[in-house]
């Protein structure tokens, strides 16, 4: 199901992509050549026609984005060729974009203004970012047509790199280059929103699952930065709100970038996920000042965060998770097109990387989604059959709630984990319904017990725990869960940061056998000293270990210099026996 409703969204947006059409001023079969000979001029001051032009000041230039018009009138002229047949077969328009203001001639004769253009801030109108100047059909001849532009730029926030954008001449309503460029980007977009609204109720259903929320966070910054990114081939707007323009896209494409940090780095490192997410926006950041341009800034808050999305990928794919291949060939083939595409990255290849990446990640999250519920349940039948077990046996451990809904965060991580969590808990219950009943039990029975509770933990609080015994008789009996509970109270009243090793050994004295077991306590010795000696734990192995061998037998517990220390004496005639 999953792999054919990929293939539908491939066959649907990636067929776009292979329709858009190169701009038209680039076009190799055009009947109109691109600007022929620019040149850059500065104004004498005189007038605000051609006779302003200082032509000892002209220099020509390649790229329009070599052209500054801050603070400043500048001129640029040119000439387009119009080949034979053209005249009467289409209006003619002045295609321009540019951050300014600007007064457009055609072969000497005025044909339009964008804005009004002025020497300082208070004599310029602002004008539109693109614009179209319809040229009279009595200015065109086929052949040479000399056009002259005068620009100026004051109502910038700050200073940019390149103010002036393009200058091309075509048919009237020809703009299949804004449309081009602009318009297939919102092909994916329809996804894209699905995607936002699906996972964005799946998390408002579930505010444990952290996996859908970034997904729909990175689906809709995505969906906001194309849309703004295309906002400039619909409609019109003037030069000034450019820049704003480009910095809400640059916001967007960091948030973006963010969240879908939180997606791998969750998915795939899960515990440290956070770290990972700031260590994204310190890169970004980092990258900000040495990239320039808005371009630049926007493609920097991308490419940084977007080597910690290969690299949280790649720590799944070394711990063999669940969809870590995909995600590290996806995040692979990101980042080697940003290396490849560089500059041209945002302008050429980001859109349709941005789709292929989203689909491989919606894609995994609806598998982990649907790995979630049958592990979800799962989990519920076999709580449900210990449930009904423990209500027979009597048996109520106060950690068996904590465990469970600890079940679902693993299983929405490491649905595998989750797995083992539930076999181990299993396990774990069935020793203690063999037990129960008991009044005595083999000290083997009872270690065996307390490493199942162990290995539960492990698994609940994603860090290693074992229990090493010295010097035991384990054919010796005790009274059925007198240790388990101790190793049980010791993660009821303590903290462990880093795992560790209970440690349970034997001693032998004139007052009978010692056993001794050593919790790995940390910070919270304190809490558990205030606890040892009224505590329920305590009080029920004191109770089970008076009744069982008499007044004689009793319990001791303090902190000591190696942890947290235990002492369960037993009397000397009841040990013998």
């Amino acid at each position: 199901m999953i792999l054919r409703a990929a293939l539908l969204f491939l066959a649907l947006f990636a067929a776009p992509f292979a329709l858009a059409q190169m701009p038209p001023d680039v076009q190799p079969d055009r009947p109109i050549s691109g600007l022929v000979s620019p040149l850059a001029c500065a104004s004498l001051g005189v007038s605000n026609d051609p006779s302003d032009i200082d032509h000892a000041s002209c220099k020509p230039f390649s790229y329009f984005n070599h052209v500054d018009t801050q603070d400043r009138i500048v001129w640029v002229t040119g000439r387009f060729v119009i080949q034979p047949g053209y005249l009467g077969a289409a209006p003619l328009g002045l295609y321009t974009g540019a951050l300014a203001s600007r007064e457009i001639w055609w072969n000497g004769a005025r044909v339009g203004e964008v804005g009004h253009v002025g020497a300082t801030r208070a004599e310029e109108i602002p004008g539109v970012l693109d614009a179209i100047t319809w040229v009279p059909p009595d200015l065109i001849r086929t052949g040479d047509n000399e056009i002259a532009v005068r620009l100026s730029t004051h109502h910038l926030a700050v200073h940019v790199a390149a103010p002036l954008h393009y200058i091309y001449a075509g048919r009237m309503g020809d703009d299949r280059g804004l449309l081009a460029e602009y318009g297939t980007r919102l092909a994916v977009t329809g996804a894209l929103i699905a995607a936002a609204l699906f996972f964005g109720v799946t998390f408002a259903l579930n505010r444990r699952a952290l996996g859908p929320l970034f997904i729909a966070l990175a689906s809709t910054f995505a969906v906001g930065q194309l849309w703004l990114e295309s906002l400039r081939g619909f409609i019109a707007f003037l030069y000034p709100l450019q820049i704003w323009r480009l910095s809400a896209i640059g916001v967007l494409a960091l948030g973006f970038a963010l969240a879908l940090t939180a997606y791998l780095a969750h998915r795939f490192a899960h515990r440290r996920w956070r770290l990972h997410v700031v260590i994204a926006a310190v890169i970004a950041l980092a990258l900000w000042p040495l990239m320039p341009g808005f371009d630049g800034m926007t493609l920097g808050f991308i490419f940084g965060p977007s080597l910690v999305w290969l690299a949280a990928a790649g720590q799944g794919l070394a711990a063999r998770r669940p969809g870590a291949l995909i995600a590290t060939l996806a995040t692979a083939a990101f980042v080697v097109l940003e290396v490849v595409e560089n500059a041209m990255f945002l302008e050429r290849t980001f859109y349709a990387a941005i789709t292929l990446l989203m689909l491989v990640l919606i894609v995994d999250q609806a598998r982990v989604l649907r790995r979630t519920r049958e592990a979800e349940e799962q989990a519920s039948r076999r709580a449900a059959q210990l449930e009904l077990e423990l209500l027979r046996r009597r048996i109520a451990p106060h950690f068996l709630m904590n465990t469970l809904n600890a079940l679902t965060e693993w299983v929405e991580s490491d649905p595998k984990t989750g797995v083992k969590m539930i076999e181990a808990l299993a396990e774990e219950f069935r020793l203690l319904s063999q037990i129960s009943d008991r009044p005595l039990i083999p000290l083997s029975e009872e270690i065996a017990l307390c490493r199942r509770h162990l290995e539960v933990m492990s698994y609940r609080v994603d860090r290693p725990f074992s229990l090493a015994t010295r010097n035991i008789d384990e054919s010796a009996e005790v009274p059925p869960g007198v240790l388990h509970t101790l190793v049980e109270n010791a993660f009821t009243h303590d903290r462990f940061e880093d795992g560790g090793e209970f440690v349970l050994t034997s001693e032998r004295d004139k007052h009978g056998e010692r056993l001794v077991l050593l919790t790995p306590s940390t910070a919270g010795a304190h809490e558990t000293a205030k606890a040892g000696s009224g505590g329920e734990g305590l009080a029920y192995v004191r109770r089970r270990l008076e009744a069982a061998f008499g007044a004689g037998a009793h319990v001791e517990s303090g902190a000591s210099a190696n942890g947290w220390r235990t002492v369960l004496t037993i009397p000397r005639a009841a040990a013998a026996t």
